[in-house]
């Protein structure tokens, strides 16, 4: 490729850049390749005439300016590492909510998932707007119960090398409900 690329006339210093170019542009385009016109390397040396032909182009147009030293660049879209972490989370609250009792796991997942207004629930559920309140105060003390509880037996595994068996799990869990029947 860097062969064909010298016969081109692609400096030396740009030889890299262009042969990733035909690389990705082959990789996106195989699927219209077809054998019986020709062999595989007359169709990707087709593909590095084109992308150096559309380089010398762009190359005189080309004005590259180094940013400042300052520049501090942000990006738009969370890093890959900050999205496992964010579904880490997500599953973890679904998890902890599906143990909830069913009345917290609702009023929960309404209002504070959701986003629906605690007017609209309590109105929904047929229940004055204060005991709405009320009852999201108790699931959230069950929530956080409930995740505190969770978080260190997992803190807890970790400490052992990750690894339970059933005599460490105790007994099993309950979901953690309301009082009342």
């Amino acid at each position: 490729m860097r062969r064909w690329l010298r016969l081109l006339g692609v400096p030396r210093r740009d030889r890299w850049d262009i042969a990733q170019n035909v690389m990705l542009a082959a990789h996106e385009s195989f699927g219209n390749y077809d054998p019986t016109l020709g062999p595989p390397d007359r169709w990707l040396n087709k593909i590095a005439v084109h992308a150096a032909s559309h380089y010398a182009l762009r190359e005189r147009r080309r004005k590259e300016e180094p940013l400042p030293d300052d520049f501090d660049a942000e990006l738009d879209e969370p890093s890959a590492e900050e999205r496992i972490i964010s579904e880490c989370d997500r599953l973890f609250v679904l998890s902890v909510l599906r143990d909830l009792d069913r009345e917290f796991g609702a009023i929960l997942t309404a209002h504070d998932i959701e986003g629906v207004p605690m007017a609209d629930f309590a109105s929904q559920a047929g229940v004055p707007l204060s005991t709405a309140y009320k009852r999201r105060s108790r699931a959230l003390a069950a929530f956080q119960h409930l995740a505190t509880r969770r978080l260190a037996s997992m803190s807890g595994a970790e400490a052992r090398g990750g690894a339970r068996t059933a005599a460490d799990a105790g007994p099993p869990r309950t979901p953690v409900g309301p009082t009342r029947p």
